[in-house]
C-alpha cells in the first residue's frame, strides 16, 4: 500500500494487535491523515480498529517500505473513538442517525453491523454513556471505547 494520496492526504499505516479470539480481522489498518511537517500527521478519518487514536489526532509517522508507520500520538484531538457492532443489520441506519443526533459522526465498515463512531470534545461521554449501555442492554448492539479522550 502506497502513502501516496490524494487532496494532499495520505495513508498512515497502524500495526493492529489481535485479541484472544484472532480479532480484529487484519494485521494492519491505514487511517487518512494530512500531512503536517516534521513527520507529523493528523487523523482524518475515524478508525476501525486501531486502539488508542481518535479522529483529528496529530501522530508521527515514519517511512518504512514505502509506507508511513505510526509512530506515537504527538497532540491528542480531545475526540473519542467507539466501535459499535449492530446485531441487526437493518437497525444500523437508525443506530447511526441516533448517534448523529447526539452530535458524533459515524463511519461504516465493509463489515456487516460494524460502525465507527466520532465523539467530538463538545459531546459529553456522561450523556452518551447510557445511551450505549441501554443499546447493549436491549441486545441492539455491543460496544467498545477504542480511544477516550482525557476529562
Amino acid at each position: 500500500m502506497s502513502a501516496a494520496g490524494t487532496n494532499d492526504r495520505v495513508k498512515v499505516i497502524f500495526k493492529l494487535e489481535k485479541d484472544e479470539d484472532d480479532y480484529p480481522p487484519a494485521d494492519y489498518e491505514g487511517l487518512w491523515a494530512r500531512p503536517l511537517g516534521a513527520g507529523l500527521f493528523q487523523l482524518d478519518n475515524v478508525p476501525f480498529f486501531a486502539r488508542g487514536v481518535a479522529y483529528g489526532d496529530v501522530v508521527s509517522a515514519s517511512s518504512v517500505e514505502q509506507e508511513l508507520r505510526f509512530q506515537e500520538v504527538v497532540r491528542p484531538s480531545g475526540h473519542s473513538t467507539l466501535r459499535l457492532i449492530v446485531h441487526d443489520e437493518e437497525d444500523v441506519p437508525a443506530v447511526k442517525a441516533l448517534l448523529e443526533k447526539l452530535g458524533c459522526s459515524i463511519e461504516r465498515s465493509h463489515i456487516p453491523g460494524l460502525i465507527s463512531v466520532d465523539v467530538p470534545p463538545q459531546v459529553s461521554m456522561a450523556a452518551l454513556k447510557p445511551v450505549l449501555d441501554e443499546g447493549e442492554a436491549q441486545e441492539r448492539w455491543g460496544y467498545e471505547e477504542a480511544c477516550l479522550a482525557s476529562s
